[in-house]
């Protein structure tokens, strides 16, 4: 019998629907954990609930990540259907490519609560659960090697997911030595470029050479596919990951070390 790494534990996951998120929570059920899944998108969520093996073992939120309801919805749903939180996987979030002269304080503060106000709702939401348990728990933050380089694409500054991804490594970093005693892990993963819808947008209109251009920039010659991201997260969130808090790992074919 092979053991599954996350039987029994039960997982909450945002941005499920596509991408990393959806690699994620097919890896996650895989390993036999009980999920919660949120995406803005409720129709790709039941289409994600149909390929799941095991979908008794899974529950379904859609909403808004940036929204304080969402992260109760969350937590209420994962308390009901299983009765714990041991996992907190933030994944949620938008990309942006655009120079600071062109972007609006509304486009800034919907990045902004997209990628880093919606990981602080559901870290507020969920640790006081966490706390309760013996065991504690473990929160897996997405940040990005944008996090750590002033980064363009396409011409246009990325500047303003830089800064989220960024922030994303201090909240890791300062969530991790706060709760450490309490048996909560808090990690993160940071990806370079990975082969997502994201990436499919009205800011990248040249998707072959985009995708030549990462390639020709990256020391294992190819772009990361979300299961290769799923597995760091799985990993980090697994028992097999005990003694590692604090720290982001960096999944990015080589590229920071250019």
């Amino acid at each position: 019998m092979i053991l599954q790494r996350l039987t029994n534990k039960v997982a909450i996951i945002t941005g499920a629907a596509s991408g990393i998120g959806r690699a994620t929570a097919k890896r996650f059920a895989e390993e036999g954990a009980k999920l919660v899944l949120n995406d803005l998108h409720s129709a790709a969520l039941e289409e994600l609930l149909a390929e799941i093996h095991s979908p008794e073992n899974c529950a379904v939120v859609s909403g808004d990540v940036s929204l304080e309801s969402t992260a109760a919805a969350l937590k209420e749903t994962a308390l009901e259907r299983f009765g714990k939180i041991d996992i907190l996987v933030n994944n949620a979030g938008i990309h942006w490519i655009q120079d600071i002269t062109e972007t609006t304080s509304e486009e800034f503060d919907h990045v902004i609560n997209t990628n880093l106000k919606s990981m602080f709702l559901n870290c507020q939401s969920v640790i006081p659960e966490m706390l309760k348990q013996e065991n504690g728990g473990v929160i897996v933050n997405l940040s990005s090697v944008s996090g750590y380089v002033g980064q363009e694409m396409l011409g246009k500054s990325t500047f303003l997911y830089n800064m989220t991804k960024a922030a994303i490594l201090q909240l890791t970093r300062s969530l991790a030595t706060r709760y450490a005693k309490d048996g909560i892990r808090v990690t993160c993963v940071a990806p370079g470029v990975t082969k997502t819808n994201q990436i499919t947008t009205e800011h990248t209109p040249d998707l072959d050479g985009f995708w030549q251009a990462v390639e020709a920039v990256q020391p294992l010659g190819r772009y990361a596919d979300p299961v290769e991201i799923a597995n760091c997260i799985l990993f980090l969130a697994s028992d097999e990951a005990s003694y590692i808090t604090g720290t982001s790992l960096v999944a990015d074919g080589g590229y920071l070390a250019l």
